[in-house]
């Protein structure tokens, strides 16, 4: 593997919004009372209560598997997904009296009714227990399916200790998105009160144009988070190796990575260096609309 790096130091000051929630957007967890979707749970509680986002949303999704076979199960599922979703709101809002908790059921496959249960204002978050490594074409996690559905931005969280995190990466594809990606890894970073680091890969075999082009991402991804924060300690890397795999290694033991979505023809599909990013990370993941 070959790095360059180029850092910045700065101190950090405080934004007082959340950076991942648009304009009169909020927090939906989808929750099915899973161990991924507890770690979901404890993970946008969190955040609402540190990020002054006052509402948060239980989503609960009854598969459309349920209604083959009959409507009397469909109409059981729904009714105990219901009563679970009350539940742990009643059981989050004791805990924190000042967030508002609602619920919200769905019907239909669960990551289109998770992506059609808010706007694309809306911070959607799941869990995942997807954590091995796995380099293939693996179906059937749904935090893929709904990052290839959902219009907003959504976050992945890992089953895995979070604790003692810092440090908040972000992934960057070419000049033209490098600018809003950094920005808003910038104003996460400053809230954090941590470092942020940039990182772009490349082939090995790369030549001189794109070369050119790696060092212009990079170069606006700073200029842009030293505009959003002056004092921010900012590190960028070059990498020459498989972009999945540079994102990964950087970002095993930081907060929060930060991605953008692929620009790919078909509708509905990830790009491959994505699919494996979440496939296989062991950090919170969040992929911005």
């Amino acid at each position: 593997m070959t790095i360059q790096a180029d850092q910045h130091r700065y101190e950090a000051t405080a934004l007082p919004d959340d950076p991942l929630v648009g304009v009169g957007g909020q927090i939906l967890v989808g929750f099915d009372g899973s161990p991924a979707s507890e770690s979901a749970l404890t993970w946008a509680v969190a955040r609402a209560t540190t990020r002054g986002v006052r509402r948060i949303v239980l989503v609960g999704v009854v598969d459309d598997d349920s209604g083959a076979m009959g409507q009397d199960y469909a109409d059981l599922a729904a009714e105990q997904a219901a009563r679970l979703l009350s539940r742990t709101a009643d059981r989050v809002s004791e805990k924190h009296p000042s967030l508002l908790v609602d619920t919200r059921l769905a019907r239909g496959s669960v990551a289109v009714g998770l992506a059609g249960a808010g706007s694309d204002e809306d911070l959607v978050v799941v869990g995942s227990d997807k954590t091995g490594y796995a380099r293939g074409r693996v179906y059937g996690s749904r935090s893929l399916q709904l990052a290839a559905v959902a219009g907003g931005t959504i976050a992945v969280i890992p089953a895995v200790d979070l604790r003692l995190r810092e440090g908040v990466v972000v992934a960057l594809q070419e000049p033209e998105r490098a600018g809003e990606l950094a920005r808003m890894g910038a104003r996460e970073a400053v809230q954090r009160r941590s470092s942020l680091s940039l990182v772009h890969a490349i082939p090995l075999e790369s030549g001189p144009e794109r070369h050119a082009c790696a060092d212009l991402t990079l170069a606006a991804g700073r200029a842009a988070a030293s505009q959003e924060s002056p004092h921010l300690e900012v590190t960028s890397f070059l990498a020459h190796r498989r972009p999945a795999e540079a994102i990964l290694n950087l970002s095993r033991d930081k907060a929060l990575l930060l991605v953008g979505r692929s620009r790919r023809p078909e509708p509905n599909v990830l790009g491959g260096t994505l699919h494996e990013v979440l496939m296989n990370a062991n950090v919170p993941v969040v992929v911005v609309r």
